[in-house]
């Protein structure tokens, strides 16, 4: 292999190391949301050029190929088995690309569990900062309700009454504290199950995505072996042309040796003008097997 296509496996080979080291720092990407995606986002770029790398890997080492078996005799197996080695490079640098692949919906996921426990958590922070306000609204129509009309002294109220004032006071809190857990526990439910459908239709869309990516590496192969049957017949054909030029060439010398065993067999020398009409049956026969 040149230079040319060894500098680009080179290159694609640190792109991949980096990337490796990059998934490995598993403290930025645990950490704050901002910052795992910020970093999520720079090896997301570093995988592109893989994959660009891929393809330029590909095509230098197929013109290399080329270019080869223009300048060796044995080129047609030469260039078949090059073919072959080109493409197993290529499938194992496109593995290794859709793991690192894998690693990045693995990062995403979490970072998107993490960003989810952080808004539920401030939504229930939010909630009970909500519920403790509208508690501290609903305790003056608690004591509006239950008050005692005006004139009257509560030093005339019993025990028995205060009791009871206090009871209706705490079922009311009670049933209102009940109302905001069951918001809180229903609103989690619809943001669980919100997130579970986000993550099907992420790896519907995943499957799709390497789908292609097999399809595409698929039409390629199959144009390559196109290629390669198209060769095939030209060099089929030549064969066939050059028998046929031997055909003529051995029903050309039977037509010599028949003419001249003709003319020892007669008894009379054959004079020498007669021999153009052999040279033009000759030709005659040599140009109808070229037709």
């Amino acid at each position: 292999m040149s230079s040319s296509a060894t500098s680009t496996e080179r290159i694609l080979r640190e792109t991949f190391n980096a990337l490796e080291n990059g998934f490995n720092q598993t403290a930025i990407l645990r950490g704050e949301p901002t910052r795992a995606q910020t970093h999520l986002k720079q090896l997301t770029n570093k995988m592109a050029d893989g994959k660009k790398l891929i393809k330029e890997y590909e095509r230098r080492a197929k013109e290399e190929a080329e270019e080869e078996s223009k300048n060796n005799s044995n080129s047609t197996t030469n260039y078949a088995a090059r073919l072959d080695q080109i493409q197993m490079t290529k499938k194992r640098m496109v593995s290794e690309l859709n793991r690192f692949v894998t690693m990045k919906k693995a990062a995403q996921n979490a970072i998107a569990e993490k960003q989810a426990a952080i808004a539920e958590t401030t939504r229930v922070s939010s909630s009970s900062a909500a519920q403790v306000s509208r508690l501290a609204g609903v305790m003056p129509t608690f004591q509006k309700m239950h008050e005692i009309k005006e004139g009257d002294d509560l030093r005339e109220m019993d025990s028995q009454q205060l009791v009871q004032h206090g009871r209706g006071m705490m079922n009311q809190t009670d049933k209102s504290v009940s109302r905001s857990k069951k918001i809180v526990h229903e609103t989690i439910e619809m943001g669980a199950v919100t997130a579970g459908k986000l993550k099907e239709q992420t790896q519907k869309l995943d499957e799709i995505t390497d789908e292609l990516d097999e399809l595409q590496f698929s039409v390629r192969k199959s144009l390559n072996l196109v290629r390669d049957i198209t060769k095939g017949l030209a060099t089929d054909r030549c064969v066939i042309t050059l028998m046929l030029l031997v055909a003529v060439g051995v029903v050309a010398v039977i037509i010599v040796k028949a003419t001249g065993a003709d003319k020892k067999k007669s008894s009379s020398p054959a004079p020498a003008p007669e021999a153009a009409p052999a040279r033009r049956l000759l030709l005659h026969a040599i140009e109808y097997s070229l037709m």
